[in-house]
């Protein structure tokens, strides 16, 4: 019987030093993938007169045009666009979008290295980014790119697009100041307080209002017609969210400017004068309130 445990116990002990000894030869194998790699990249900027610096996820780059003007933090759900050039260290090119036709993807959303090199420039800016093969397409083999290379990365011109960010642009550039800015991308200021309560759901509020695009142009508005806007407090009406849920927040007599996102608006098809993925402005006064 001790013998068998004997054996067991050095059975399990040859395993563990098998393991161990096969994990240390990988470990030892991405040691030295990384010392070449960071061989060739200092080779090569040795070469360059750019200036690089080495990010933190160990990506080189280089700004080489443009200022401190553009946008540089990245939200998750941004629609990004990007132009590029991909090369190898010796200036092979392997990949590149055209001029009319940039590469598309959404932040956060997206294994794509643009995640991780575009977050380390400004829109406005042109760089140039050293990525070791850990950061880009590691052991994978492709046409014209043996495993484990560095390449290049040549950004030309990138823009993030974010209605919720274009928004928080607008309310910063007039001063505006929240007095709600809810979950759904709803932001709410009150103008002017109200005399009256908050209105109960199913009572019929009328309402006068104007609606414009973050650049200013009306595309709606009753305020000079003898008419008003009668929009049923909690209902499913035919109003879109933004507008409905706005409303609902106010009291008589109040005024208040409602902003919202096309997801709360008319989406990514529009209505009419009204492209798709357009963010809305609504000056809103609710003038009266009737049960019908």
């Amino acid at each position: 019987m001790k013998n068998i445990k004997s054996l067991y116990v050095l059975g399990l002990f040859a395993i563990v030093v098998l393991l161990s000894s096969c994990l240390s030869t990988i470990v030892l194998e991405d040691d030295e993938i990384v010392k070449q790699n960071e061989t060739k990249i200092q080779t090569y900027l040795s070469s360059q007169s750019l200036s690089f610096t080495k990010a933190t996820n160990g990506i080189y780059y280089a700004v080489t045009a443009g200022d401190t003007s553009g946008r540089k933090s990245l939200a998750t759900g941004d629609t990004v666009r990007v132009q590029y050039v991909i090369s190898r260290l010796d200036g092979f090119k392997l990949d590149s979008s055209t001029q009319t036709k940039p590469f598309v993807f959404m932040y956060g959303g997206s294994t794509s290295i643009f995640m991780k090199i575009l977050p380390l420039i400004r829109e406005s800016q042109k760089a140039t980014f050293i990525i070791p093969s850990t950061q880009a397409l590691g052991s994978q083999t492709f046409p014209n790119l043996p495993a484990n290379s560095p390449i290049k990365v040549d950004v030309s011109w990138f823009k993030a697009y974010s209605e919720n960010a274009d928004i928080d642009r607008y309310v910063l550039t007039n001063k505006l100041t929240l007095t709600g800015n809810y979950s759904n991308g709803l932001r709410y200021i009150r103008t002017q307080e109200g005399t009256g309560d908050y209105m109960a759901s199913g009572k019929i509020a009328k309402v006068k209002y104007t609606g414009k695009f973050l650049n200013g142009k009306i595309f709606d508005s009753n305020v000079n017609t003898s008419d008003s806007l009668k929009i049923t407090i909690g209902a499913s009406s035919g109003f879109v969210t933004g507008f409905q849920r706005g409303v609902e927040l106010m009291k008589v007599g109040e005024k208040a400017t409602l902003i919202f996102p096309s997801s709360i608006g008319y989406g990514t098809t529009g209505k009419g004068t009204i492209p798709g993925e357009s963010p809305l402005i609504f000056d809103v006064q609710v003038i009266a309130v009737s049960d019908n």
